[in-house]
């Protein structure tokens, strides 16, 4: 009687799980981002593949310059956005370079921060940013087009072992090889 009891607990579970699943997207894939803040790395999964990969940079690590661990959604994608940053206001990219989010912005549910592009080719790889994820404005263009609105996106603070040192020198050979590719 008690184990007939607990096959059916369990079956009501698997059905559960599976018509939340099936609500979660509608093609049954499940899609995400996940950051990895040690590896300043950008990772785009759909099911158990990976779509994209790109290296990004994260927050400087000051008192407001963190950028935030946890699970979040992206909210809007906005391209060719206006950036406000101190009380300036700057056009869009395509017509000011000094617009520090690129080409794209995809705003996350935790107010301020986002995932965008950058006007500083060789900052992924690094911390330098007041807490936003950047990467260059190839790959957020990539990013953005196989991302959508209400997707999860993971940040976590990863582990900082030999694997990262290594991953720096990549980091370093790819950045070289944007610039050099955006120079001609």
């Amino acid at each position: 009687m008690k184990k007939d009891i607990k096959k059916i607990i369990v079956f009501i579970f698997i059905i559960i799980l599976f018509v939340f699943a099936s609500f979660s997207r509608s093609d049954g894939i499940s899609k995400s981002i996940y950051v990895n803040k040690s590896y300043h790395l950008l990772f785009v999964k759909e099911g158990s593949s990976f779509l994209q990969v790109v290296p990004v940079c994260t927050g400087k690590g000051g008192e407001n310059e963190k950028t935030p661990t946890g699970t979040f959604t992206i909210i809007s994608i906005v391209h060719n956005p206006n950036w406000y940053f101190e009380g300036k206001t700057y056009k869009p990219y395509i017509e000011d370079e000094k617009n520090g989010l690129g080409v794209c912005w995809m705003g996350l549910s935790i107010s301020g921060y986002g995932i965008h592009g950058t006007n500083a080719p060789f900052s992924p790889g690094r911390n330098l940013s007041h807490g936003c994820v950047r990467m260059n404005n190839t790959d957020i263009e990539k990013i953005s087009s196989i991302s959508f609105l209400g997707e999860k996106v993971e940040i976590k603070n990863g582990n900082n072992d030999a694997i990262a040192k290594h991953l720096e020198a990549i980091n370093m050979l790819y950045d070289i090889e944007n610039v050099l590719k955006e120079a001609k």
